[in-house]
Order: structure tokens, then sequence, then C-alpha cells
């Protein structure tokens, strides 16, 4: 009896102690059958980890996705060719100078490193980089269905790196907004498209283009007077909501459920040509 007092004297301390100097004790997994009031609290913290963990993974995603669909477009030919005609062009030098060998063809090195260079160079400096886009897994699987003709192309073209181009849908905005024209605005308060969004208004698929643009001078105002260019421009088959954000617009492209432009039905100019020289492309 006596030494079976004396093994639970120490147990019988321990539990005789307050709960909140039990659960500021370190954990051990000897001591948890023992101690119950520090099971109890060991076990508790877990559920509240793992149940923060599950409400920061929730918000982070945002049900949003970046396409990672691969496209041609998307590569910057600038990048590309710098490097090749930078290394034609080092290694050329290097042969001629017998540094390295292949002495009898350096000087075809240097022939095509040189202009494949420069075209590298004034590509990077003249190339528009694409905006991100984010859909949701709804709007994704109803895009194909829905989206008008017009949706598609301003996705594909503002997505894609582009050249010679001051900003994304810059030929849109200037006949939305007149710059500089009689009823315009200043050129200066051009709005910048930062991104794109697919998502589902209502069921239907809806397009966001997100706009930056310098609030304290342009007015929502401005945006409201030509809501009504905007829908024609961009439709037919969707409806245009304008919505204010923190950073400047968002115009939401609304598919109306019609099935209007879709298929080639209409013809008519949305975005300049591909490339300088080309003639101005026909949005369907």
């Amino acid at each position: 009896m006596t030494s079976c007092a004396t093994f639970l004297q120490p147990s019988s301390r321990l539990l005789a102690q307050p709960r909140h100097r039990l659960a500021t004790q370190p954990f051990t997994a000897a001591a948890a059958p023992r101690l119950n009031g520090g099971t109890r609290f060991a076990a508790a913290a877990p559920r509240r980890s793992s149940s923060g963990l599950v409400a920061r993974a929730e918000a982070g995603t945002g049900n949003y996705i970046e396409e990672q669909s691969f496209r041609i477009e998307k590569i910057s030919f600038g990048a590309i060719l710098t490097p090749i005609g930078v290394s034609f062009m080092v290694y050329g030098f290097g042969a001629f100078f017998n540094l390295l060998p292949g002495g009898d063809i350096s000087s075809l090195l240097l022939i095509y490193g040189f202009p494949i260079t420069l075209l590298g160079f004034a590509l990077s400096y003249a190339q528009l980089k694409p905006v991100p886009c984010r859909s949701t897994p709804e709007a994704l699987r109803v895009r194909d269905a829905e989206t008008t003709d017009i949706q598609k192309q301003v996705r594909e073209d503002v997505t894609r790196f582009r050249y010679g181009d001051e900003q994304h849908l810059d030929e849109a905005l200037t006949r939305i907004f007149r710059f500089g024209q009689g009823g315009g605005i200043p050129r200066r308060l051009c709005p910048i498209l930062t991104g794109l969004r697919e998502e589902l208004t209502d069921g239907r698929y809806t397009l966001v283009l997100e706009f930056r643009t310098k609030k304290e001078q342009m007015t929502q105002e401005m945006w409201d007077q030509r809501q009504e260019k905007i829908q024609s421009f961009f439709g037919p088959g969707v409806i245009a909501k304008l919505i204010p954000t923190e950073q400047g617009q968002d115009v939401a492209l609304v598919c109306d459920g019609s099935g209007a432009g879709r298929g080639g039905g209409e013809k008519k100019d949305l975005l300049p040509p591909l490339m300088p020289g080309m003639k101005p492309r026909q949005q369907a």
C-alpha cells in the first residue's frame, strides 16, 4: 500500500494543479494517458489548428483559377530571339579569335547573330505583356456554350503578347471615350486594362474587364454616360454592367442568353490589326 501511494502521489499533485498551469506544461506521449486535463487541451489545439487551416484554404482559393492552356501567342518572341542572337555573337567572336572551336563558321554566326539580336531587342521593347485572366470552374464549363464571338476575341487578344500597341483595347477605348475629340475626355485619363475575370452572373457566362483609372479625375458619371456605347460596342448578345472598384472600374459583359453574336452572324470592328500595316480585323 505504501509503495502504491508513493507511486500515485506525483500524479495526485499534478491533478491538483490548476488547469491553466497544466496547459502550459510541455506535452509528451508518456504523460498523455495520465493528465486528463492536459489531454483535453492537447486534443483541442489540433482541432483549432485544423479548422484554421481549412478556413485559410477556403479563403485562399476564392473559387478562381489561373488558365493553364498553352498558346504560342503567350510566348515572348523577344525573350526567345535575344538570347539566341547574343549566343551566336558571343560564340562567333570567340571562334573568330580562336578562343573557341569553329573558326570556319564564325562569320556565319556573326552575320546571323547581329540581326537576330537587334530583332529580339526591338520586339522586347515594343511588346505589350498579356493581362492575367482568372476563371471560376463554373464559368469554364459554360464558356464554350455561351460566350459570344466578341467576348472570345477580347479574351484571346488581351491574354497574349502584342507588339506595337500602347495598351490593350486601345482602339476600342479610343472609339468609346473619343480621346481629344469633342464630347470626349483627355488622353491622359485613358483607363488601363489590368486583368480579366470569368465568372457567372445569375447563371450566365460573364467576362469582366478590370480597369485602373485616375479616380480623382475620371468620375463615375463619365462611365455612366458611355454605358450604352459600351453595350453596343461589345454586343450583340451581352449586357454591359459598370461596377465601381477601388482601383477604378469593372466592365462586366454578361451573356443575355439570346444566342446572338455567335457564329459570325454580325460583323463589326473591335481591335486594331495584329501587326502594323495589316488590314483592320472585322469582329464577328
